[in-house]
């Protein structure tokens, strides 16, 4: 199968999903990650060209370590717009990955890339099977879409997925964005649940886990309630 993750920004995927992204990549499944902007906001004293060159090698890293593959798209951070372009965009990168499953942002989200991206993947779930909507790309249907959502939110998993053999990978892939480690010690306030980065994230999942009776586990909100192999839903 494939699986394709749609990101707002760099570090998105391995903090909310990237268990989960580790254990298909090992079970032999293609696994993509897309991301929509380089994350040129996220940081200090620098350029935002600085800051995107720097982000954009850290997701690389962190998607190799996951044993997935990285594509960058050039949305600007905290400027993603809602529009038939940019929908029509989301389509055509629907097409060309054929994804069996996509993952990406919960609705409900502080940060208005993350409700955004999340829309227009949505939206672009339910268009790209259409045979008379023209792309670069082939009309395809992904299976379901998997939302992952932040604590703030009013996120709350149906589906679990027992990441215990893979919390070290996530963590691994973590650390190599280094410059978000340090930027959000500094960023508490806004992103308050997430200032000491991996010892949160690691609570987070132990906390999920603990609810399926295992060590570690990532939660998500499927589209379609409908069962599927996929994921393997606890």
């Amino acid at each position: 199968m494939h699986l394709t993750a749609i990101v707002a920004h760099p570090d998105d995927a391995v903090i909310f999903c990237g268990g989960t992204l580790a254990k298909h990549a090992d079970r032999g499944d293609d696994v993509t990650i897309v991301y929509m902007t380089r994350g040129e906001y996220g940081g200090f004293d620098t350029t935002e060209a600085d800051i995107a060159t720097t982000r954009e090698a850290e997701a690389d890293a962190g998607a190799e370590t996951l044993g997935a593959e990285a594509e960058f798209l050039d949305f600007e951070d905290g400027r993603i717009r809602y529009s038939m372009e940019n929908r029509l965009q989301l389509v055509n990168v629907l097409r060309k990955h054929r994804p069996d499953v996509v993952l990406t942002h919960f609705r409900d989200d502080m940060h208005p890339d993350h409700r955004t991206t999340s829309r227009l993947v949505s939206d672009a779930y339910y268009m790209c099977s259409l045979p008379l909507l023209e792309t670069e790309s082939d009309p395809w249907e992904p299976q379901n879409v998997y939302y992952f959502g932040k604590p703030t939110s009013s996120f709350e998993p149906e589906t679990y997925i027992d990441i215990g053999d893979y919390q070290s990978t996530k963590e691994e892939a973590i650390l190599e964005h280094e410059s978000q480690v340090e930027w959000l010690k500094e960023h508490g306030g806004v992103d308050v649940e997430f200032d000491g980065l991996i010892e949160d994230v690691r609570a987070e999942n132990r906390v999920l886990g603990r609810t399926r009776g295992v060590k570690f586990a990532e939660g998500f909100v499927p589209l379609h309630k409908n069962a599927t192999e996929y994921l393997g839903s606890m």
